[in-house]
């Protein structure tokens, strides 16, 4: 498909199921004979928006109603899916998007996990062909649901050639401290490695910067989700650096998490990552519970963190060259469209 020119960013960490409109889980509910107790859309919208204190538990609240809403739901699944893409043009400016999801979660009782990623799959090429938007997946290994990782992996592999790229360790990262990292998990990603699937991991979010090292030398992470906490440790810090490691920075969600405190312009960590010259980029994580999609990220890294649009220039380059494309000729025609 030709990229549409006037699209020009790129996304690369951005949830399926937390770009889902308010609306839409409003009206599911009233299809689906759901009660819920929230009389109006904005009802329903403000619950999901979080509330201070701010923590990671507070900020993934709403994911139990999104999911009573949409998982085991075919017709459902699809709906988002299309949804989501037409928002990434119209409200991102993407020409090209990595989004992720939970094979396992989007299933619910009715479904199989193959079930979700053909819908997904399916549904997002047919909305990317519409809205001029390259549209590839991230399948994610939830922390809390190691014995999932192998099917994962599989899925991964299975459909490697119809869109999927990467698989993705996520949830609570601060599991880490407590249990380590699941011989199975571990064991997935070294096999995913050698079998050519792309690897991104949640990391550095609501855990210290040995996370992030941990992630990148055991489960051979190629791009780190988040990793603001690596500032607070000089030598993974250098390493990440000079390794050129792609950060996925979700600046919002970042202080809605409670990962970042929020502060004076210049001293959130994106700042250090683009004054020391980081590859990193920009990134949504969640809409629904942010309010905000790439757009207004940017407006809200220049007025609030300080970040100049030279710098934001830069990170959507930094986007397209770390973009899971195997194909040299694709990367090299994305970052020609995004510098264009």
């Amino acid at each position: 498909m030709e990229l549409d020119t006037n699209l020009k960013n790129v996304e690369l960490h951005l949830h399926l199921d937390g770009a889902v409109r308010p609306q839409t889980l409003f009206e599911l509910a009233r299809k689906r004979q759901i009660v819920i107790p929230y009389s109006t859309v904005e009802e329903l919208k403000q619950a999901l928006l979080p509330a201070p204190p701010y923590s990671l538990k507070n900020f993934l609240k709403g994911f139990p109603i999104l999911l009573e809403l949409v998982a085991g739901d075919r017709e459902a699944i699809a709906r988002i899916t299309t949804e989501c893409v037409e928002d990434c043009a119209t409200r991102s400016g993407l020409c090209y998007v990595e989004l992720r999801f939970s094979p396992h979660l989007l299933a619910g009782s009715k479904l199989s996990p193959d079930d979700v990623v053909v819908t997904v799959l399916d549904t997002s090429k047919q909305a990317g062909d519409q809205h001029g938007v390259q549209v590839r997946l991230i399948l994610c290994i939830l922390r809390s649901r190691p014995d999932t990782a192998d099917s994962v992996l599989e899925l991964a592999v299975k459909y490697k050639r119809k869109g999927v790229v990467a698989i993705d360790l996520s949830g609570d990262d601060s599991v880490w401290l407590e249990d380590g990292i699941p011989i199975e998990v571990v064991n997935v990603f070294e096999r995913a490695k050698a079998l050519g699937i792309h690897r991104t991991v949640h990391a550095g979010e609501n855990s210290p910067a040995d996370a992030v090292l941990e992630a990148i030398e055991r489960l051979h992470a190629e791009r780190i989700g988040h990793g603001y906490s690596i500032v607070n440790n000089l030598k993974v810090f250098d390493f990440v650096r000079k390794n050129r490691i792609h950060l996925e920075v979700c600046p919002s969600s970042s202080w809605l998490t409670g990962a970042v405190i929020p502060g004076m312009a210049g001293s959130h960590p994106i700042c250090r990552f683009a004054a020391d010259g980081f590859n990193f980029s920009v990134n949504t994580d969640a809409p629904l519970m942010t309010s905000k999609w790439l757009f207004d990220e940017f407006t809200f890294c220049m007025t609030s963190l300080g970040l100049t649009g030279a710098d934001l220039r830069r990170s959507r380059v930094n986007a397209a060259g770390a973009a899971f494309l195997d194909d040299e000729q694709q990367r090299e025609t994305l970052l020609r469209h995004v510098l264009g």
